[in-house]
């Protein structure tokens, strides 16, 4: 039976986590969005997504085309990412990890950072091999979703992990998980194995292999992983993924205390 505990979240978080999740809406759309897209894209209803866009407008945070008249990120969003990019260690201190880790691995491997109950591509080093796997850096996704939100997921204390599956969960594709039931289970199994493994949850004849990374509050920051074309694996191969990966968090881990 699992452990269940019910947060209590006060107006003034609530309406904070539902601008975070506007804007991490932008950070994975291609393309500059209307009311309607962006609420379809974070659940929302449109009069509360109507409300915050205006607000974010008077910040320089969201800008509307005046012909389109939908919305993409401004200025002081740019300015928020250069900044962030220029002063994170987490994305510092792994970017050798990442490349030492796609050249013994031949794949493409990235750092995942936590930012609500989503995780952001932070960065990534691509495979060399000319059929490869590649992410949109930036994109935020559901921690229910794909290895690298396992992995993360997993290590939440358990109030946090529980409100993140009291909301529609995303399907991606067939395979992408959405009972509640099942992803205790697989957090049950990335705690006991130390890295997540998912198969197409996200992107077809894609295998994720991602193991968390923590602060040194040891509270989990991210996620390190390799995403492999799934016909490139074989069982041995797996299991080298997943040491591979493991111990590149934890290499990050180490680095990040000084350890």
């Amino acid at each position: 039976m699992s452990d269940t505990i019910s947060a209590r979240v006060t107006p003034a978080d609530s309406t904070a986590v539902r601008v975070a999740e506007i804007l991490l809406a932008f950070g994975a759309a291609a393309d500059p969005m209307g009311i309607t897209e962006i609420a379809r894209a974070t659940n929302l209803s449109k009069a509360v997504v109507h409300r915050i866009v205006q607000t974010l407008c008077t910040t320089d945070l969201l800008v509307q085309d005046s012909r389109s008249r939908k919305y993409r990120l401004g200025m002081a969003a740019f300015v928020l990412a250069d900044t962030a990019a220029q002063t994170s260690r987490f994305r510092s201190a792994s970017m050798d990890i990442l490349a030492t880790l796609a050249e013994k691995t031949g794949e493409t491997t990235t750092l995942s950072g936590r930012v609500g109950h989503r995780r952001v591509y932070l960065a990534q080093v691509e495979s060399r091999q000319l059929v490869r796997i590649s992410v949109q850096l930036g994109a935020a996704h559901p921690l229910t979703a794909g290895a690298s939100g396992a992995a993360i997921l997993a290590h939440l204390p358990v109030a946090e992990a529980e409100a993140a599956l009291h909301v529609p969960l995303e399907r991606y594709s067939a395979a992408t998980v959405t009972d509640p039931e099942q992803i205790r289970e697989r957090m049950r199994l990335v705690r006991e194995k130390g890295f997540a493994r998912t198969t197409g949850e996200r992107v077809k004849d894609s295998t994720g292999f991602a193991a968390p990374v923590f602060s040194p509050a040891d509270e989990v920051l991210g996620a390190i992983s390799i995403a492999a074309l799934t016909s490139r694996l074989n069982p041995a191969r797996e299991d080298d993924l997943a040491d591979q990966v493991k111990q590149a968090a934890a290499t990050l881990t180490a680095r990040l205390s000084d350890r």
